[in-house]
């Protein structure tokens, strides 16, 4: 019984494994499809042979990787299902030497383009007529079984090795010459993605020599250099795509920097559209989702209502703000920050009270920074202007708070 659960717990651990190779492998696949589709759709407006050759990169690689991911067996040191194993490291080969073909035309060598594609088609074929003929000799000898399997497998990896070194080499040199920061970040990565399943595939052969020759090979290992090697495919196809999610990746970032400025500024602007609620400006119809549109309203909503306030600012409460912030030795920004919040709650609270207001033809000075007309650094600053009022305690000390955002 003890055995039998040892057995019944090595089967699960490997499905287990299985089922993360699986997905590993499988999310590569779909994200090297997803890059196949988008540099197909630019077919339409470039045929030249370097987007077709970008396609046929992407989509060779994508069905090697769908195999490897429907047949985990694959990844295994031992021979296992060999015309399936034969086809997966076939296409992979494809792939690899098409997207050298890229690169190489990328840095101004077109003229070696089909020859690129030439060479892993040329091993794919002899790697197939050797497995074919060491199956017929075996079977008339009775050699090994496994043998033409792994003949053919070694050639497959042994012409991996050159368009990879020529990769990393290709790659680090369009990484120096291209000033692009995204374009750098890329061919680095693909960089050193080729490097490492250099080592990797260098790795593999080895193990599966020593599984040839009838060693047992660690089990560990082999996962080890399984799970490696499909983290490299994913790094190589992010560097490889990068001009095509870096611009997406952007703008939903900066859209969620205006996005998230624009609620920080929410209990400044609380605070005085309630002081001054004619400042508000009415909405739009079909900007509701505009980040840009709605964060330029709520900055200019918030210097208007400052200017409401403008009549009611003690220059003497925004001098003790200033001397307060510089004994405290706060930077620059932060200084000026803290002075304007100092003088919006006292402005604030004297309206309320019913105070006089400065109706002469000089309001009160404004003791603040200058006003900025670009929006990222009207909104930085109005930033700290509103983690002033709420945290901090040279505002918090001349005992007047705001009423609640």
């Amino acid at each position: 019984q003890e055995g039998a659960g040892r057995a019944d717990r090595g089967r699960c651990a490997e499905i287990l494994a299985g089922c993360g190779m699986t997905g590993l492998y499988g999310t590569a696949a779909v994200l090297a499809l997803l890059s196949a589709t988008h540099a197909a759709s630019r077919l339409r407006r470039d045929r030249s042979l370097m987007v077709a050759a970008s396609v046929l990169c992407m989509l060779a690689l994508s069905a090697a990787l769908m195999l490897t991911a429907a047949t985990p067996a694959l990844l295994q040191a031992r021979p296992s299902h060999p015309a399936v194993a034969w086809a997966a490291c076939a296409l992979g080969l494809l792939a690899t030497w098409a997207f050298l073909g890229v690169l190489a035309a990328v840095i101004g060598d077109t003229g070696g383009l089909l020859t690129f594609l030439a060479i892993p088609v040329l091993g794919a074929v002899s790697a197939g007529l050797l497995q074919l003929a060491l199956a017929h000799a075996a079977r008339g000898a009775g050699s090994l079984s496994g043998f033409p399997a792994v003949a053919a497998q070694l050639v497959l990896l042994a012409c991996y090795c050159p368009a990879l070194c020529r990769i990393a080499a290709l790659a680090w040199r369009c990484a120096r010459r291209i000033p692009v920061r995204h374009i750098d970040f890329g061919m680095r990565a693909v960089a050193s993605a080729a490097v490492a399943e250099l080592f990797l595939i260098l790795a593999w052969s080895a193990a599966v020599i020593v599984a040839a020759s009838g060693r047992p090979v660690p089990e560990p290992e082999i996962a080890g250099v399984a799970v490696a090697q499909g983290i490299a495919i994913i790094l190589f196809i992010a560097g490889a795509t990068v001009t095509a999610w870096f611009p997406a990746l952007e703008f939903f970032s900066r859209q969620g920097r205006m996005w998230g400025a624009y609620w920080r500024l929410h209990p400044l602007w609380a605070v005085l559209s309630r002081a001054a609620p004619d400042v508000q400006l009415p909405p739009q119809p079909g900007t509701r989702f505009n980040a840009r549109y709605r964060l330029h309203r709520r900055v200019i909503e918030i210097r208007d209502a400052e200017l409401a306030l403008r009549p009611y600012w003690n220059r003497e409460i925004a001098g003790q703000a200033a001397d307060a912030a510089r004994s405290a030795r706060l930077p620059a920004d932060r200084r000026d920050a803290v002075v304007e919040a100092a003088g919006i709650v006292t402005a604030l609270d004297a309206r309320t009270r019913g105070a006089p207001a400065h109706h002469d033809d000089t309001p009160a000075d404004r003791a603040g920074p200058v006003l900025q007309n670009d929006l990222g650094a009207e909104t930085a600053r109005l930033i700290l202007v509103s983690r002033a009022i709420r945290r901090s305690p040279i505002v918090h000390s001349f005992g007047i708070r705001p009423g609640p955002a």
